[in-house]
Formats: structure tokens, sequence, C-alpha cells
């Protein structure tokens, strides 16, 4: 993986060094994207699931205005940190991919896997075991 950076909306940085040792899943969603929508309640589940394991999900909006997603926002609350296109090069790196797609960076700072379109909660567990995140035992 090429050295990144990305800033969210609420200010915290994040780069390929300061995320060495976490495991990383992008977003690439819009407001407008039906999939995306449908996709979120999963990706709060695994925010959720694995929130003691160094997950960080950066959501990669597709180059809509600040104030739209954060008007989306205030609709729909999301834990993931939100990132602007501008804000990163994060989406230069991963272009055509459409949305909702996902990327999944392991501990070293390596693509483990990539999905294009939404999967729901089943093919997100599946891409958190390809770095040994399994879904937590119910208690």
């Amino acid at each position: 993986m090429p050295r990144f950076q990305a800033k969210s909306i609420d200010g915290q940085l994040y780069t390929r060094e300061n995320c060495k040792g976490k495991v990383v899943l992008l977003q690439h969603w819009a407001t407008w994207c039906g999939y995306c929508r449908k996709d979120e309640p999963a990706v709060e589940q695994v925010i959720k699931d694995h929130a003691n394991d160094g997950l960080i999900v950066l959501a990669i909006n597709a180059a809509e205005s600040k104030a739209k997603v954060l008007d989306y926002l205030k609709a729909r609350p999301r834990t993931a940190k939100i990132v602007m296109t501008p804000d990163t090069d994060l989406a230069r790196l991963f272009a055509g991919s459409g949305v909702p797609a996902y990327i999944l960076i392991d501990r070293e700072s390596n693509v483990a896997a990539m999905q294009p379109g939404s999967g729901g909660i089943m093919a997100l567990r599946e891409m958190l075991k390809e770095v040994g995140l399994n879904r937590p035992q119910s208690r």
C-alpha cells in the first residue's frame, strides 16, 4: 500500500504510518447511493463488533459537497470516520471502483481484500476474516 493521507470531517488525520498495526476498512460511498444506505447498518455493526480490535473504518465520500454530506449525516448519523474526497488521496489510489466499494488494509498496511458493490454484513465479516477479525462470540 502506498503512503496515504486522509482527514476526517471531525479533523482526525489518518496516514499509513499512524494506521500501522490497525486494520483499516475503506468504504467508498455517496449520499445518493441506495446500496450504500442499505449497507450502513452492516458497516455500523462491524464497527461495534470490533471496537476493541483496532479496526478503523474510513468512509470516503464520492466527491459530494461537504454541506450535502453534513446534512445527510444529521438525518443518518454514522460512527465511521467520514472523509471528503478533497481531504484524501485514497479516492485517487482506488479510483474507478464505484460505490459502494470496500478495501480492507491489514495491520502491515497491505491490501488484504477488495469488494466492489454491496454485500451486507456477511460479506463484510468474510472480508474481516482475511485479517483475523472473526465475528465476536455472543455473550
